[in-house]
């Protein structure tokens, strides 16, 4: 046994600590990872576009996507 983890009172048996992950955090960073992908994507899709096209109003949205996906 560790006793690290431990807390003691005086008196009293001693408490571990028990270290969790939060199931609510992990949900919400992976939503915002496949956002953040898709908006890489789109703006990836943009600035093919406009190169392959020669569209360079294409590359300010494409900028946008990169920022948001950042």
């Amino acid at each position: 046994n560790c006793s690290y983890f431990k807390h003691f009172t005086p008196g009293q048996s001693s408490e571990i600590f028990e270290v969790t992950t939060q199931k609510e955090y992990s949900i919400s960073a992976a939503a915002i990872a496949i956002f953040s992908v898709g908006f890489a994507i789109i703006g990836t899709i943009c600035v093919l576009l406009s190169f392959r096209k020669k569209k360079d109003y294409l590359l300010k949205p494409a900028s946008m996507f990169y920022t948001f996906a950042g």
